[in-house]
């Protein structure tokens, strides 16, 4: 099967304009990540144009010859663990070289490395590469946590990537 980029990827109407401004453009740097640097394995004439709508605790990926259903109650506890490190990458009031913020950092990296595996392994019919599945966790806790409102700490290493 081809490794092929995605078209495009929209989220659905009602998830966007409930969106304050900030958010929507945090979404945007995550979609246009995984529009510009995300491999799939899917049969499709053409690269997909995908629509992600949210719809409680889970979240539907559409293209023109498919549709992916990933229940977002098996991410939730992988979710909540980032946002937690996250938070508490946030609170601290130290500099870049504070062996606390290094230690959450790779905290951080490990758990978004075991949400990219159980988002790869969920999404079979669009077969993401792991870097992928990554940058799609990024997009969907950027949906379900407002995390515009983190600190600078929280973004330390991960330019765009939470």
């Amino acid at each position: 099967m081809p490794n092929v980029t995605l078209s495009g990827l929209r989220i659905d109407e009602t998830t966007w304009s409930a969106g304050s401004d900030p958010r929507k453009s945090e979404w945007r740097v995550a979609i246009a990540e995984v529009v510009q640097e995300g491999r799939f394995e899917v049969e499709s004439e053409g690269p997909p144009d995908v629509l992600l709508t949210i719809a409680g605790d889970k979240a539907f990926f559409q293209w023109q010859s498919g549709r992916l259903d990933l229940p977002v109650r098996e991410l939730k506890p992988l979710m909540d663990e980032y946002m937690q490190i996250i938070g508490e990458m946030s609170k601290l009031s130290v500099g870049g070289n504070s062996p606390r913020l290094e230690a959450l950092d790779i905290a951080k990296r490990i758990t978004h490395d075991e949400a990219g595996e159980a988002i790869a392994t969920a999404m079979r019919g669009l077969r993401p590469d792991h870097a992928t599945a990554r940058r799609l966790f990024t997009l969907l806790v950027t949906l379900y946590h407002d995390t515009t409102r983190l600190g600078a700490a929280a973004h330390k290493g991960h330019q765009g990537h939470w």
